[in-house]
């Protein structure tokens, strides 16, 4: 429900009626045809009775306006029958003020009730831009309730792509280290320190919807370090970022599930590995993240499935934080795969 500001109603409301009550005064008064009396009862009667109508009104517009429905037929003939019915009362306001005033005189009624059309006008005025002002607030307010609810099932559905990340991460790592601890202990003793300090950093930002770019390159060098103990010779890598991009910001730990899957899909299945470069950069206001590392697209209509949970949980994540500004595409262009996404900035 709309809460209409106190603030501007009450003072905007005693000043209408106030200019209403000294207008028909003025006009009352230029004519010469009414004696002081009428003429302050009369100025008495506009500016009292106009405002305990609309005050009136606006009690009753509050109880049931939710239930308005904004149908042009319904909402025209709902405006014009409550000014009517207000005008009514306006005009039953001054009528009592007139008899109690003036006694025994006599008072002409008929001219009196033919102020109903001008009373009508009035009220048909000011029951429109009250009416208008009410129907742009409820617009506002129900487009800001839209944001809100978009917004928290946006930030929901983050939060389930967020917890999809840690456990994806935590599994491929230590099956890593499963592997190491029979051939190389020491070594495995040395991935597992790496594995902790790149996982406390997951931690730290699983409730961030962006990262700057500088976190996330450093902690993807710690990453493909702790990858490169396990294979070697077997894997290069190259990270070239324009200094420029360095103070974007991007969704946390983006480039290491881009990279993650690279090595899974790419190199793991070369039998001499594989180079992964990161290529980050601006074009025509957009930055521009790509992931480049040798490999084949083997079923390129089963994509999605093949690379596992890494692209989907990126696409997602991509279109909730940037809707159409932000885009993901991939292409095979031998002997490499390439992962370009884009960002309009």
């Amino acid at each position: 429900m709309i809460k209409h500001k106190r603030s501007w109603f009450w003072p905007v409301q005693i000043t209408s009626w106030l200019l209403v009550g000294f207008l028909n005064w003025l006009v009352q008064y230029s004519s010469g045809s009414f004696s002081n009396l009428n003429l302050y009862l009369n100025l008495a009667g506009m500016c009292a009775g106009g405002f305990l109508v609309t005050s009136l009104y606006r009690v009753y517009f509050k109880k049931r306006k939710a239930n308005l429905e904004i149908d042009a037929p319904k909402l025209i003939a709902f405006l014009f029958a409550s000014a009517f019915v207000q005008a009514l009362g306006w005009l039953f306001i001054l009528i009592l003020m007139m008899l109690a005033f003036l006694g025994q005189r006599t008072i002409a009624i008929a001219p009196i009730l033919f102020q109903i059309v001008p009373l009508t006008g009035i009220m048909l005025a000011w029951d429109s831009v009250y009416l208008g002002y009410y129907l742009i607030m409820r617009y506002h307010s129900t487009e800001v309730e839209k944001w809100q609810l978009e917004a928290e099932v946006r930030q929901a559905q983050l939060g389930t792509l967020r917890a999809q990340i840690n456990p994806h991460f935590l599994f491929n790592a230590l099956n890593n280290i499963r592997a190491l601890i029979l051939e190389d202990p020491q070594l495995a003793r040395q991935t597992l320190t790496r594995f902790s300090e790149i996982f406390r950093h997951a931690l730290q930002h699983t409730t961030g919807r962006e990262i700057s770019l500088t976190e996330e390159v450093n902690i993807l060098t710690q990453y493909l370090e702790l990858i490169k103990i396990q294979y070697e010779e077997r894997l290069t890598y190259e990270i070239q970022v324009d200094e420029d991009c360095l103070r974007e910001s991007i969704p946390p730990m983006i480039l290491q599930l881009l990279v993650e899957n690279a090595i899974k899909h790419g190199i793991a299945l070369q039998s001499r590995g594989g180079h992964i470069l990161v290529d980050i950069r601006h074009e025509n206001n957009e930055l521009i993240l790509v992931i480049k590392n040798t490999g084949t697209l083997i079923e390129r209509n089963r994509l999605e499935e093949n690379l596992g949970i890494g692209l989907q949980n990126i696409k997602e994540r991509l279109r909730l934080l940037y809707a159409e500004n932000a885009t993901l595409h991939i292409e095979e262009l031998p002997p490499n795969v390439v992962v370009t996404i884009k960002i309009q900035k």
